[in-house]
């Protein structure tokens, strides 16, 4: 029986459920909604109320790695400038769990809680401060500017930039094909240590795939790693970030940086080609903790006994 790639991209996605940490899950939760209210109960109507994003509400997580996001959307009015706003959370929050939990972050103001007895993962929230474009235009528009609090993707500390993350958000609504895609991208760059954006990853699938029937797992994943290896280091090529048509997200990235994906996506298709039973489960692993519990549909085939890796796999991507 031939090695079935769809059967087994289905178990990887399937053993990196979020179901299999619900107990955790709704932990991290419970702690979202505390600090919603710990926000809401000290600005009041100085801003509108909370929502969340991140990969959460885009349906995109995965049980390796993920925290929760919460954008607070302040008035026009509420502060004189956008680095006030920042700091103005930053401390509240301090305040509230102290600085050994809270740190400032790009455009989020971050917090990690001590992992409880039997946890695996620390609690992660990042807390997004925006604020709208002029007075009561947030309701009609959503759109917001965010504070950089760094030197970051060109820009620098105290600057900012608009978004609109409903909108980034309504732009993978119903994608369910492109989901799965991203999810297993995600699950290579966890397990290899890739440090590309989940962002850029999640607007290159989109685009890649372009709402096309699927045509399997793996052929939908290939379709997209080759759309990335032939189209990330052309000149012309633009992944506009919805929230804003003026940020191209892949000019954000450094020469270097284009060119190591390029050569990431290649490596990888050559390899599954030239031996998809040992490069397939290599870069796409199962989360092991939860492979039995998972095995639905893929079965190792008869006499197989287990995959051996090259002990330098530098030229493997």
């Amino acid at each position: 029986m031939s090695f079935n790639k769809n059967k087994y991209l289905d178990e990887v996605l399937e053993t990196h459920k979020l179901h299999y940490v619900q107990e955790f899950v709704n932990k991290v939760q419970a702690k979202r909604d505390e600090i919603k209210d710990v926000m809401s109960n000290h600005y009041g109507n100085k801003k509108y109320n909370a929502f969340n994003s991140g990969s959460f509400a885009k349906h995109t997580a995965t049980n390796i790695k993920f925290d929760m996001d919460v954008v607070e959307p302040f008035k026009r009015d509420s502060f004189d400038t956008l680095q006030a706003m920042f700091d103005d959370v930053y401390d509240t929050l301090v305040e509230q769990y102290g600085s050994n939990i809270v740190r400032k972050q790009k455009v989020s103001v971050g917090l990690e809680f001590p992992k409880d007895d039997g946890d695996e993962l620390p609690i992660q929230i990042d807390v997004v401060p925006g604020r709208e474009l002029s007075n009561d235009d947030y309701n009609k528009t959503k759109d917001l500017n965010l504070c950089f609090n760094e030197d970051h993707w060109g820009f620098k500390k105290g600057t900012y930039m608009k978004t609109n993350i409903s909108k980034q958000i309504e732009h993978i609504c119903g994608r369910n094909i492109e989901r799965k895609v991203i999810r297993l991208l995600k699950i290579w760059k966890k397990h290899k240590n890739k440090d590309y954006k989940s962002f850029l990853l999640e607007l290159i699938s989109i685009k890649a795939l372009d709402r096309k029937k699927s045509a399997g797992l793996w052929e939908d994943l290939k379709v997209t790693m080759e759309y990335i290896r032939d189209n990330i280091t052309e000149d012309n090529f633009h992944l506009y970030d919805p929230g804003n048509g003026n940020n191209d997200v892949v000019a954000a990235m450094d020469d270097y940086k284009r060119q190591s994906l390029k050569s990431d996506m290649d490596n990888m298709l050559r390899n599954i080609e030239t031996n998809d039973e040992t490069f397939l489960p290599y870069y796409f692993p199962q989360n092991e903790k939860y492979k039995d519990q998972g095995n639905k549909g893929y079965k190792q085939k008869e006499g197989f006994n287990g995959v051996s890796y090259p002990q330098n796999p530098q030229r493997f991507g």
